[in-house]
């Protein structure tokens, strides 16, 4: 059953960015809480052995299922040679030690996904670090949930630490091989990271219509602001930024969903929709007039929530290394 859940839609990506762009547009913060978990589920779908899988599977056909994911640390973000969290072999399978900072959901969440250094031995992928996948039930012993963070935007969404001190797991938690663990990073984060591109997109079509509302009934030097050139032109500009970023998230998508190799193609969805959602929900707080910097108006919730775009699953620098590197790989277009 899991195998048919991951081959059924050839349409998979394009219709869940569709779906997280419309989600979005509502609330980011709910968006990531329901889209984020299909991505990592989708994952284990894949990587679990297949009688785990088909229970999986079961599961999610019954309800919504919350999956975690943990890789950030307070001195490793992108900086993968820096993680703190490591896996050792046992006789019964491995241990986990260390502490994660940023991950969603975590006390919704049954499970994590785990990514730690280790175990030694273990075959090192082309950086020189050996990294390794390891799904972890969150009411395993020795798996505690830290505060939560207060963050700048997605305020209703949970962003905790977890903290793992001695959690034995069975061999049957580790996801792939050991210390193949950058090699799914690099393998399978480009979807989820196409989705996030999608979230932008909707952060940015609030944005626009809040402008273009508030230009319809603000009067200025007693006419309209929408009679304004440089006001409409400024729309403008937001409509051509919105449909270009959403093109990069088609085209990513699109390419997954024929089987292709989308990583480049993922990076510069997600590199271009971070730029373009803090442009427009910038300027939608400056076209708002003092009124849009406060809290009295969608617009100062929305910039908050357009910041994570360009944080989370890597910063910009990174997804430029990426795009450069692919173009290296595959070719520029």
């Amino acid at each position: 059953m899991a195998q048919r859940f991951l081959t059924f839609d050839r349409a998979y990506l394009s219709e869940i960015c569709m779906v997280t762009e419309e989600l979005g547009y509502a609330c980011a913060a709910c968006a990531s809480y329901l889209m984020l978990p299909v991505f990592f589920n989708r994952f284990l779908l894949k990587f679990l052995e297949p009688p785990a899988a088909a229970r999986l599977h079961d599961e999610l056909e019954q309800g919504h299922l919350v999956t975690s994911f943990a890789a950030s640390e307070r001195v490793a973000g992108s900086d993968l040679h820096s993680l703190a969290v490591t896996v050792e072999r046992t006789p019964s399978g491995y241990r986990l030690n260390g502490r994660k900072e940023y991950s969603t959901n975590a006390r919704q969440a049954r499970q994590v996904i785990v990514v730690a250094k280790g175990p030694s031995g273990a075959t090192t992928g082309s950086s020189g670090t050996s990294l390794s996948w390891l799904l972890v039930p969150t009411s395993a012993p020795g798996v505690t949930v830290g505060d939560r963070w207060e963050t700048f935007g997605l305020r209703a969404l949970d962003v905790s630490p977890f903290e793992f001190q001695d959690v034995d797991l069975p061999p049957s938690a580790l996801l792939g091989t050991e210390g193949g663990g950058l090699q799914l990073l690099n393998q399978n984060l480009a979807q989820s990271r196409t989705g996030i591109a999608a979230l932008a997109v909707g952060i940015a079509r609030r944005a626009r219509d809040l402008v273009i509302e508030f230009a319809q009934q603000r009067r200025l030097y007693g006419q309209k602001l929408n009679r304004l050139q440089d006001y409409r032109f400024r729309i403008a500009d937001m409509e051509m930024d919105i449909a270009a970023a959403r093109g990069l998230v088609a085209a990513s998508a699109e390419k997954y969903d024929r089987g292709l190799d989308h990583n480049k193609e993922a990076s510069m969805a997600k590199l271009y929709a971070g730029q373009m959602v803090m442009r427009v929900t910038e300027a939608a707080c400056a076209m708002l007039g003092s009124i849009g910097y406060t809290g009295q108006t969608m617009a100062e919730k929305l910039m908050r929530d357009a910041r994570h775009v360009a944080i989370v699953e890597g910063p910009e620098p990174v997804h430029r290394e990426i795009v450069y590197g692919e173009m290296l790989r595959r070719g520029a277009l």
